[in-house]
């Protein structure tokens, strides 16, 4: 194949298989990397002074699209992350023998890309010791008062609370435990992947692989109490289902036609007669059919809520407490209390990634060293 009349998007589909894991419609980092390679294309089918095929690229390419993605409405992260994933492409079809040398990566390319804003580690939010004790004080309070007022019909009360023991304790990710509507391999964590007497939960990793992960004991008291009053009909009941009456309704319709052959003159009759989330919810364990998980955007709306509710400020880009700040302030507590290794177990990543994370902290804690160093050498 002569490389230099051969189009750009050509070996698209090739590259997109060589990044899937676990099948090509799995992980959302391959839907992100299609969707930025295939606007640089986009871009390049326009361009005047190329025809689109690898002979054409240059540095000179790279650097007017840098320009175009820099005169765009966008965020400077995501000009950058549209950018890394064209570059990537690039890179994969130079080790494929498709092109010379990556261009994107030359600096005269990447000039017109806006700089990095210097974030520091410590910049992003994360739930702090008070965060913690107002939320978890708050959804307590609440829990046990719709307990007083409603009895087993607490459910959502116990839900939203257990969901914020989670976010607070484990370290795991929102994706890891809630539907991705654009990922069909996950949708939710479901009760089968948790062990309350082990106080393990195994999910879906971003790495795309199966993670057990830990449950501190601050959770599952939470959680087991929670169960008690779910009692979901089986274990592929999802921990966090969704409260939202419409696809409470639309699964209870669907699985009474599919599973049990009912007309829809006789489904319509039998939910007519349904009054609410607490005889939905008792119709699915009648039925055994189960509910649809909540998803990330209803994890961060439930979040919302509660802090709203709690009068909890925060200032910011998340004025309230994002679920992926919970992550960030398990992982403070830990690099904090048990150091860099004990963290990056946890939080189920590597302890280089860690350390560049949560590298506030150390430097902080150097500059104590350090000036006590001083201290005692000048005494």
């Amino acid at each position: 194949m002569n490389s230099e009349s051969t189009s750009v998007a050509e070996p698209l589909e090739e590259f997109l298989r060589s990044k899937s894991k676990g099948g090509d419609d799995s992980g959302n980092y391959r839907r992100n990397l299609e969707r930025c390679v295939e606007d640089f294309l986009e871009w390049l089918a326009d361009d005047a002074r190329s025809n689109g095929t690898f002979g054409d690229l240059d540095e000179r390419t790279f650097r007017r699209y840098a320009r175009e993605l820099s005169g765009r409405d966008l965020a400077q992260g995501t000009i950058r992350t549209y950018y890394a994933h064209v570059s990537a492409y690039i890179g994969w079809c130079v080790r494929e023998g498709l092109l010379e040398a990556n261009y994107a990566q030359r600096n005269v390319a990447k000039e017109p890309l806006p700089e990095n804003d210097g974030r520091r580690s410590g910049d992003q939010q994360a739930w702090t010791d008070e965060h913690r004790r107002l939320i978890t004080r708050y959804v307590d309070r609440r829990a046990h008062e719709a307990a007083d007022e409603k009895g087993f019909d607490a459910i959502r009360e116990f839900r939203d609370r257990a969901l914020v023991y989670v976010l607070c304790y484990s370290g795991v990710r929102g994706g890891e435990i809630f539907a991705d509507p654009k990922d069909t391999r996950r949708n939710g964590l479901r009760w089968d992947d948790v062990s309350l007497e082990d106080r393990t939960m195994t999910v879906l990793a971003k790495k795309q692989d199966w993670s057990d992960r830990s449950l501190t004991k601050q959770a599952v008291g939470p959680m087991e109490r929670y169960h008690e009053l779910l009692e979901p009909a089986t274990d592929e009941w999802p921990v966090f289902p969704t409260f939202h009456l419409p696809s409470l309704y639309e699964t209870l319709r669907t699985g009474l036609r599919a599973e049990y052959d009912w007309s829809d003159d006789e489904i319509e009759g039998f939910v007519d007669d349904l009054t609410g989330q607490t005889d939905v919810f008792e119709a699915l364990r009648d039925y055994e059919l189960t509910p649809p998980s909540i998803n990330t955007d209803g994890a961060r709306r439930i979040m919302r809520r509660l802090c709203s509710e709690a009068d909890l400020e925060l200032e910011g880009k998340h004025d309230y407490l994002a679920p992926h700040g919970g992550r960030r302030g398990a992982g403070e507590v830990m690099v904090r209390q048990r150091g860099f290794t004990a963290a990056a177990r946890l939080l189920d990543n590597s302890e280089e990634v860690v350390r560049t994370s949560y590298s506030h902290i150390e430097a902080k804690e150097m500059a104590k060293d350090a000036g006590d160093a001083f201290t005692e050498h000048d005494s």
